[in-house]
């Protein structure tokens, strides 16, 4: 694992603050494996300017896995009056992974990142949807607008052309060598198990 920042070569990390908590990280920082940082590095290099990839959420502990899916829970609950808590965890899990249910959660491998790309001022790009939206429009091909197909296109391209796998659900989630990657590429065995930022 290595400490990846904004200071490396245009990057911009903004890691979500209940995994940034969990984890005790400063602004600007997050763990990622060396692989995944050194492709990090060549996508960021092949984008076009201004173009810059702007990273959400990386490397998170099981315990913080753990927040997050209790987080989705309650909103889920909340925003559906009367839905029983088994229906209501199985809608969570189509939006984080289950780490109750799960041993080794993708971003728990520090092989799996949240990310889009963001342009010279800083403003994340038209996607069709915002990172982390319950939303129909979240799903990688979803139908969207022709700059909006545009700018999902670039990320897809920049992130495949350098091994990474999505999870076609959400179209900012991107992995490389984990369990995900490994079934999305039909590799028997995933590179990485549970990971620490130590």
């Amino acid at each position: 694992m290595v400490e990846l920042s904004s200071s490396r070569g245009g990057i911009v990390v903004d890691i979500e603050d209940t995994s940034r908590k969990a984890q005790g990280l400063g602004r600007g920082t997050c763990y990622v494996r060396k692989s995944v940082a050194e492709r990090l590095g060549r996508i960021q290099s092949s984008l076009e300017r201004p173009f810059r990839l702007k990273i959400i959420d990386t490397f998170r502990p099981v315990s913080a896995q753990k927040e997050i899916w209790n987080q989705f829970f309650s909103q889920i609950k909340k925003d559906n009056p009367g839905i029983g808590d088994g229906k209501a965890g199985l809608e969570t899990d189509r939006w984080v992974t289950n780490p109750y249910r799960i041993t080794i959660p993708p971003h728990s491998t520090g092989g799996t990142l949240d990310l889009t790309i963001v342009d010279a001022k800083g403003n994340e790009l038209d996607m069709g949807s915002p990172v982390n939206s319950m939303s129909r429009k979240s799903i990688t091909m979803a139908r969207l607008s022709g700059e909006q197909r545009m700018n999902r296109d670039m990320l897809i391209g920049a992130m495949s052309a350098e091994g990474f796998a999505n999870y076609k659900g959400e179209w900012w989630h991107w992995s490389y060598g984990d369990w995900g990657w490994a079934s999305a590429y039909g590799i028997k065995t995933a590179r990485y198990g549970a990971a620490s930022q130590k």
